[in-house]
């Protein structure tokens, strides 16, 4: 018997024409009536796949490189229709020529056709020509229907943070939705930035739908999302990309439960525009600077940043003077050299770590307690509250039925008693005493680290910045003062 592979590929599970199991009753009939042998391995599928690329089919490149093998002996493809091995002509053409050189042949359950007939080359391309046509004009109906969609307002993507799809309807995850709320009214009426917002989800064990850790630019798709306000957006082109003004978004109302209103949103809106007005795109990033030290050491007469001089250079060492008394805004010189500064530094650090030393020359805290857990917390315990009062207010009013006001209080409830939960929990770590011995053996690391000329200068400001908050330089008494970080 000649030995024969079988290809099998759908779109879509409505495709129950040409669903897999029905192609591959079809190919295994076919091979029995005709004298071939189809082993199981050499049974290959695509499911869920458009046909439109080869490369994005890893079942169909399968299938090409056993083909091509010879000592696997394969003599033709069977496939239930030409469609199925390709729906774009290059491809089809491409792969059937490379088939052809290993003489192996395609053959197609439902389209049969003499193999050495001339008319067949003909034939075979029409074919391969009908399919391609029918794969572009469903792409432009399914756009057409999406457009349509989408200025009706409905939601056509996987539910964003703080919803889940529910009966094709996006339904609010009750603790997803506060951290949503959350995040809007920080940003839009506090004074909490991006970067600092998305360092205190991922504190608060938060992740993305994809199981991704919150960054910066999460953050900023959440803020600027409208679906939080109850609207939907669909590009024509395909993904933005962050182009959130883009004109050919088609934005529009929704029937879903909005997370935040109107007003927060465009509040949050407004301040995102307003921070794109005072920033520029050659501006160093905060994690970068010329050298480690750079934006570390603070004057004590206006509490500016040292910044290095590029008048006063010496080998390796360089001078630092305070911004503001180079600009002529503070009165007092505070000009420093590196021969002194980091002796001085390291030796500051040396006795915070073996915990010598004043308490006026260094201070430890815990790390920024004003994106710590227990504030959004009890932020979110206080509006559940709010929402608790105003359920049983409708209820009262005569608004909700009796039915819905106790599904509402208990569902609240239960959120109520998850939030104060995790509040508890994190009063309690807040509470522990700190662990000097690790913290002292980490400032000896670091110390360590910071001396070692093979170690980059980006790592060294890194992981300098881990442990120091900043460094306050006193000219008058030519002190170090050191606030120092324990997370």
């Amino acid at each position: 018997m000649v030995i024969a592979a079988a290809y099998i590929r759908v779109s879509t599970d409505e495709q129950t024409e040409y669903s897999p199991t029905v192609q591959l009753e079809d190919i295994l009939s076919y091979a029995e009536k005709n004298g071939f042998l189809i082993p199981k391995e050499f049974i290959f599928k695509d499911e869920g796949i458009s046909g439109r690329s080869a490369d994005k089919r890893p079942g169909f490149q399968e299938m090409i490189r056993q083909a091509r093998k010879k000592q696997n002996k394969i003599k033709c493809i069977i496939v239930h229709k030409y469609d199925r091995f390709a729906r774009n002509k290059e491809d089809a053409v491409l792969y059937k020529a490379l088939l052809k050189k290993d003489g192996v042949k395609v053959i197609s359950v439902k389209e049969p056709i003499p193999q050495d007939d001339k008319f067949a080359v003909i034939y075979e391309s029409m074919l391969e020509a009908m399919a391609e046509y029918y794969s572009l004009n469903l792409a432009e109906e399914v756009k057409k229907t999406m457009a349509k969609k989408a200025q009706l307002g409905e939601y056509q993507a996987s539910p964003p943070f703080g919803y889940s799809m529910k009966n094709k309807i996006l339904t609010p995850i009750a603790e997803e939705a506060a951290m949503v709320r959350f995040i809007f009214e920080a940003y839009a009426w506090g004074n909490e930035s991006m970067f600092s917002l998305s360092r205190h989800m991922n504190q608060m064990g938060f992740l993305t739908h994809r199981g991704g850790t919150f960054e910066n630019r999460t953050i900023q798709y959440i803020l600027n999302n409208p679906v939080y306000k109850g609207y939907s957006r669909w590009t024509p082109s395909g993904p933005i990309c962050r182009d959130f003004s883009n004109p050919n978004c088609v934005i529009a109302k929704g029937t879903w439960e909005p997370l935040v209103s109107e007003a927060l949103w465009e509040a949050a809106a407004n301040k995102i525009t307003k921070e794109k007005k005072t920033h520029y795109s050659h501006k160093r990033p905060e994690t970068e600077g010329k050298h480690w030290i750079s934006s570390m050491i603070k004057c004590s007469s206006c509490g500016r940043s040292l910044v290095i001089s590029t008048k006063y250079k010496k080998g390796e060492a360089f001078h630092l003077q305070c911004g503001g008394y180079n600009h002529g805004q503070c009165p007092v010189s505070h000009s420093l050299s590196t021969n002194r500064l980091f002796p001085a530094l390291f030796q500051a650090l040396h006795e915070a770590a073996m915990g010598k030393g004043t308490p006026q020359k260094y201070h430890i805290h815990r790390l920024n307690l004003e994106i710590d857990k227990i504030q959004p917390l009890e932020h979110m315990i206080n509006k559940t509250k709010v929402r608790m009062t105003k359920a049983k207010e409708a209820y009262l009013m005569g608004i909700d039925t009796l039915e819905e006001y106790s599904q509402t209080k208990l569902a609240v409830e239960a959120e109520l008693q998850l939030l104060s939960e995790r509040l508890n929990t994190a009063k309690q770590k807040q509470c522990e005493p700190l662990d000097y011995s690790a913290f002292s053996s980490q400032l000896l690391d670091i110390i360590s680290i910071l001396q070692d000329e093979n170690v980059s200068m980006r790592t060294k400001r890194a992981i300098f910045k881990t442990v120091v908050e900043k460094v306050i330089y006193n000219k008058c008494n030519d002190s170090l003062e050191l606030f120092l970080i324990y997370e």
